[in-house]
């Protein structure tokens, strides 16, 4: 649920009332995601068009790795599964129906995660 009090210190944070926003990425790291992205979008320009979901997804994994030893335990296994699925996915590119369909799978769990996140679903029970 979002804590969508104005004089709150976690306005608009995840969680609720008196939940302290948590820093998952260190400086160093945010440049490092910064200057990817940057020329990722630089090197699209002279590239094949299928090579930008593969970069995006390249970031995202690589942003999981920086975030994962950080994140609290509810957001543990997504992270898990973006880097395994970012991973997957660059295996999956010679085939653009698999690869289509494990992004959208990845989408999926994505919506489901923030869904639950932001207080519109209940938590699927094993």
């Amino acid at each position: 649920m979002l804590d969508t009090d104005p004089a709150s210190p976690t306005a608009g944070a995840p969680g609720g009332p008196g939940t302290e926003p948590v820093l998952v990425l260190p400086e160093d790291d945010a440049v490092e995601l910064l200057a990817y992205l940057v020329t990722a979008a630089r090197i699209q320009l002279d590239e094949a068009p299928e090579n930008g979901p593969k970069r995006l997804l390249t970031a995202a994994g690589r942003l999981a790795e920086m975030i994962g030893p950080r994140v609290g335990d509810g957001l543990r296994p997504l992270i898990a599964e973006v880097r395994r699925q970012a991973d997957d996915t660059a295996v999956q590119a010679g085939d653009p129906e698999a690869y289509a369909a494990q992004v959208d799978d990845l989408c999926r769990t994505l919506a489901a995660h923030l869904a639950v996140r932001l207080g519109l679903a209940e938590a699927a029970v094993p």
